[in-house]
């Protein structure tokens, strides 16, 4: 395994040198065995032997001795090419590996984080409490650092391991050249897998019978393989649909008392064995051969087959049931998750009537249950097949964006997907199945595959990118537009169907995806406020917000105004609403340049925003805890809290719109912030994570029994954070005193123009 020092030390000389030996052992041995220099030859040896009239003893073992050993040559020369082109692509491969982690180690070490010999980051500037000491690294750089690393290190070990393997393996035979070779470390990787599939299929005939060690070496060497299509077909195909539902359900629950404990050693191995599993038959999705076509097909049509255990145990899952937890990791074939996903919703559906039951019934097998998904009582779904299709979805943007538009049902039955799965409230919609304690978990993922399909990248994806709007007249450039299109209309039913913090809260879970939904269109959300009374067309709206370049999509001001009202009554979805809103109105300043009169009016219009949102926020605190004053103020100190660091850390125009910033809340996800600001290819953005800092839990709040204070020092915090922006500009193009003033009127009256937005009623208790 190549280390963090070894790799930043790597002297690639002897390895250069190597490469250019066997470069010349190649030429000479091309010669020996096919001539070129009038000098003697294999081929020439092999058909002079050929043509000879031998007689006796000589006919047969000396003629054969000579063409054998002729042929010996072209062997030798396969070798030899085969290893000259190993060592190269190796050199070749390291080189960059060794160039990346110097380029990282230096990008880092400006924003004084250092990369230890244990290729470990950390902060290493001087501490905070020196005079004029830069601010210190957020834990989402020191994270994004780590990662960086991380990325390097994992592509050199993995060029070591394939360049290692693949030279052992001509130097197995000690008294006979390799007939075959590999073209390059690609090829070399690719029959690696092939070679790893056969032997893990040797472990998986074992089934539940497979020992702790067994699993540890199947989850080593599928996790070489997380990115190699070929070892992915080759062991889908030789296990087969059927035989690949029999193996999870006999290794995840052999029974008989076998069935691991939740906290055991062996329950955790095989929360790992799913994971590995499921990104390997992920992965074979995606490989278009017939084989797997096949497979895929015939993997759809078992889904309402019931799966029996191998020693006959009574509980049958259905397939659906036994693939579902396979599916919660990987991306899956586009095609297959849009067929999968209409055969499982349609199998589901004929079960929703008054004698057949719903979902609940048709799914919860509560006489004889079986464990399919590890860890027992984790977050990824149980025993809900449709739950596990929305976290397969969450994964494939492509997927989720076209299955929220399909259909299931015939003649009068007809619903879209849409319908079914989130309009909850329609006749014949789906009633989630709940747990033991009532709560529906299905939600969450629901969410998950809401995110991808409106955002354009997985929900979970650690360096999230919205996917560039193309200009031009060709088909890459419509296609582009379209799918941005598709996505905002989405987001447009989305806005219109959670109006109301109610209907959020009914679907427990489904907050934090909204609120990143929210951020991840804040430019659609600016632009459908900036409508009072149908003044957009006189105002210019479309060319103030460049609305035709990047996009956007009017989702009306009345259902954008609740959409965002019922997200920032809650503290983690304000936070994160905010924030964007923070970006994304600083971007809107900087984008209109030296147009001095456009830039304000965009940082008063982000100001309005963030009126809206600051009292939505103080009004569900005010509700919250009004029989409780102390509880209340100590709330909305924390808001101003929040909002003085919000204010600290947002991006002011002089400062650059591509700052990540740390929100902190409790939920860990990362979000690409649409920017105003226009590049070649379109609307750029930031990412805003939403980590696990837990910042204001650093920070202790005091009570004060002085209600009116606390308001007052939140609402001065909220102002402040709004006027940021509007005050850097100020600054950076010598507006006057009078100048200043004039705005600072403006910018308030806007700012309670959108506070009296965001309220619904004067705060009990206020």
């Amino acid at each position: 395994m190549v280390t963090y020092q070894e790799l930043h030390d790597l002297n690639l000389s002897k390895l250069n040198t190597a490469v250019t030996h066997w470069q010349q052992m190649l030429s000479k041995l091309v010669i020996l065995a096919d001539g070129g220099d009038g000098g003697v030859n294999a081929a020439d040896l092999e058909k002079k032997a050929n043509a000879a009239d031998w007689k006796g003893d000589s006919a047969t073992v000396t003629k054969k001795f000579t063409t054998t050993t002729a042929r010996q040559f072209d062997d030798m020369v396969t070798e030899a090419r085969s290893i000259h082109s190993i060592l190269q692509d190796a050199h070749t491969n390291l080189k960059k590996h060794k160039e990346d982690l110097g380029t990282a180690v230096s990008t880092w070490a400006k924003k004084n984080i250092y990369i230890n010999s244990n290729g470990n980051a950390q902060y290493a500037g001087p501490p905070r409490e020196v005079e004029g000491a830069p601010p210190p690294p957020t834990q989402e750089e020191l994270d994004s650092a780590q990662r960086d690393i991380d990325r390097i290190m994992a592509a050199a070990n993995e060029t070591d391991r394939i360049a290692a393997r693949a030279l052992r393996k001509h130097a197995e035979s000690k008294y006979d050249f390799d007939e075959k070779g590999f073209k390059d470390l690609n090829d070399a990787d690719r029959q690696q897998g092939i070679e790893d599939a056969d032997a893990m299929m040797r472990l998986a005939s074992k089934g539940d019978a497979l020992t702790d060690a067994e699993l540890k070496r199947f989850n080593q060497v599928a996790g070489y393989h997380r990115d190699n299509p070929a070892f992915a077909e080759r062991f889908a195909t030789k296990l087969g649909p059927e035989g690949t539902l029999t193996f999870w359900r006999s290794l995840a629950d052999p029974g008989r008392g076998n069935t691991p404990d939740p906290d055991s050693d062996r329950a955790k191995l095989l929360a790992k064995v799913q994971d590995n599993l499921g990104i390997t038959l992920a992965n074979a999705t995606r490989v278009d051969t017939p084989a797997m076509q096949e497979w895929k097909d015939r993997m759809i049509a078992l889904g309402d087959d019931q799966i029996k255990h191998p020693n006959g145990m009574p509980s049958a899952p259905y397939g659906f049931q036994v693939l579902g937890p396979l599916m919660t990791e990987g991306k899956w074939d586009t095609e297959f998750l849009s067929k999968y996903g209409k055969s499982v919703i349609e199998f589901e559906r004929k079960f929703d009537d008054s004698v057949l039951g719903g979902p609940d019934q048709v799914w919860e097998n509560r006489f004889n249950p079986a464990q399919l998904s590890y860890p027992p009582g984790g977050t990824k779904p149980d025993s809900d097949p449709v739950a596990n299709l929305m976290e397969a979805l969450g994964h494939n943007p492509e997927a989720a964006l076209k299955f929220f538009d399909e259909t299931t049902g015939k003649g009068d039955k007809v619903m879209s997907n849409w319908e079914y799965l989130v309009d909850k409230d329609g006749e014949g919609a789906r009633k989630w199945p709940t747990d033991d304690d009532g709560k529906t978990t299905g939600y969450e993922n629901l969410g998950h595959a809401l995110e991808s399909a409106t955002l354009g990248y997985a929900y979970d994806d650690p360096d999230p990118s919205v996917p560039q709007i193309k200009s031009g007249n060709d088909a890459e450039a419509k296609a582009s537009q379209e799918a941005r299109d598709m996505r905002t209309l989405l987001m447009d039913r989305v806005v219109d169907h959670y109006s109301t913090a109610d209907k959020i809260d009914k679907q427990e879970g489904i907050r934090d995806s909204l609120a990143n939904m929210a951020a991840g269109h804040i430019d659609s959300l600016n632009y459908s406020m900036a409508d009072w009374g149908g003044s957009g067309e006189a105002t210019d709206r479309g060319g103030f917000f460049g609305a035709d370049g990047n996009r956007l999509r009017d989702f009306g001001e009345s259902g954008s105004k609740n959409f965002l009202r019922s997200l920032a009554s809650d503290e983690e979805s304000y936070e994160t609403v905010s924030v964007a809103q923070q970006v994304y109105g600083a971007s809107s300043m900087a984008a209109h340049g030296d147009n001095q009169q456009d830039a304000l009016d965009a940082g008063v219009s982000s100001a309005r925003m963030h009126g809206l949102l600051d009292q939505a926020r103080a009004e569900a605190i005010g509700k919250e805890f009004a029989e409780d004053k102390d509880q209340r103020n100590l709330e909305l100190e924390k808001q101003g809290e929040w909002r003085k660091f919000a204010g600290e850390a947002a991006v002011g125009v002089g400062v650059g719109v591509a700052t990540a910033l740390v929100v902190p809340t409790g939920g860990a996800a990362l979000i690409a912030v649409p920017i105003a600001l226009e590049t070649v290819g379109g609307a750029i953005n930031t990412q805003i994570s939403v980590d696990t800092l837990q910042w204001l839990k650093d920070h202790e709040f005091e009570n004060f029994d002085d209600s009116v204070a606390g308001i007052d020092k939140v609402k001065y915090d909220g102002s402040r954070n709004a006027m940021t922006p509007l005050l850097n500009y100020a600054e950076e193009t010598g507006m006057t005193a009078s100048q200043v003033r004039d705005l600072v009127e403006r910018a308030e009256g806007k700012y309670y123009d959108g506070g009296r937005l965001g309220g619904t009623e004067a705060a009990r208790g206020w």
